[in-house]
């Protein structure tokens, strides 16, 4: 008689559905503001790396954050493999560096390089014990402070945020053929 493992791990979706990357991200969005989002993985940031302090806002608005930011790097991982299926619409010419983001003119243009750089330097392992780490280190005050690199990876978090903003909004094309598909 075959035993069954019984999974620990929680699931909050439907057995058996597909996930897709801008399903995931168009999520985050939809929960989440772009600059808000950003302010606060910075306060989380910040406060993980200063030791006498703590973040403001309250723990379950940490965790939250947290658990929907692992959701958004996983939509990143997936969308960086659509790159030649879905177009984007052609970005409007840029009037000022505040438009650009925290991006390049070229990453602007083609936001699915951000993901393949960032997962080519890291893995989602590494993303993923960074915001855990940070979350862990910004709730409360300790002694130590997360380890290795903090501001590398926070960068290309920033970056994700920004790019996968620019593909929920210049996707052309896949809201019609995800909605046949359900």
């Amino acid at each position: 008689m075959k035993k069954d493992a019984i999974g620990t791990h929680q699931s909050f979706r439907k057995v058996g559905q597909k996930h897709s990357g801008l399903r995931l991200v168009k999520k985050f969005f939809r929960d989440h503001d772009l600059v808000a989002a950003k302010n606060t993985l910075s306060q989380i940031t910040s406060s993980a790396m200063d030791r006498n302090t703590r973040i403001r806002p309250k723990p379950s608005v940490v965790l939250d954050f947290y658990l929907s930011v692992k959701s958004l790097i996983r939509g990143c991982y997936l969308l960086q493999f659509r790159h030649k299926k879905w177009r984007l619409s052609e970005p409007e010419e840029v009037a000022s560096c505040l438009a650009l983001g925290s991006l390049t003119p070229g990453e602007y243009k083609d936001p699915f390089l951000v993901f393949k750089s960032a997962f080519r330097e890291y893995d989602i392992t590494d993303f993923d014990r960074f915001i855990a780490e940070v979350s862990y280190f910004s709730l409360g005050v300790y002694d130590g402070q997360p380890g290795g690199n903090v501001v590398v990876p926070f960068i290309y978090l920033n970056k994700m945020l920004d790019a996968a903003w620019l593909v929920v909004e210049r996707v052309e094309g896949v809201e019609g053929v995800e909605s046949r598909r359900v």
